[in-house]
């Protein structure tokens, strides 16, 4: 397991906060971080939905949309980082979380997918 970068440096307005920095992609873990350039804080977009049966397909993540991460699949949407495909509800109280596929991966060349 090897996380990528697939944005060197994005600038995403979530619902709460901005901020820029790399996007970086695992695709065996289907998981997806914004880090902070400034302070190194990670911010975690993914979400392991396997608890649930869900397992997204090749290039894909699942993206919370409830509590703090609400409107972050949005944001990272029209920042072009992601492409919403799905939404499901999980869990108890049938929380949003939307099935994305991401848009910029970097192949194992550095070359990025759409050169």
């Amino acid at each position: 397991m090897a996380w990528k970068t697939i944005i060197e440096s994005a600038i995403v307005r979530y619902p709460q906060f901005t901020m820029t920095g790399p996007i970086e992609y695992e695709s065996d873990l289907a998981a997806l971080a914004h880090i902070d350039e400034t302070t190194g804080e990670v911010e975690v977009l993914s979400t392991d939905l396997r608890v649930y049966g869900l397992v997204p397909g090749p290039g894909e993540v699942f993206v919370k949309n409830w509590s703090e991460h609400a409107g972050f699949a949005a944001s990272l949407q029209k920042a072009g980082i992601i492409e919403v495909v799905g939404e499901v509800l999980v869990g108890p109280f049938s929380s949003l979380a939307c099935r994305v596929r991401v848009l910029r991966p970097i192949s194992e060349h550095g070359c990025d997918a759409l050169c």
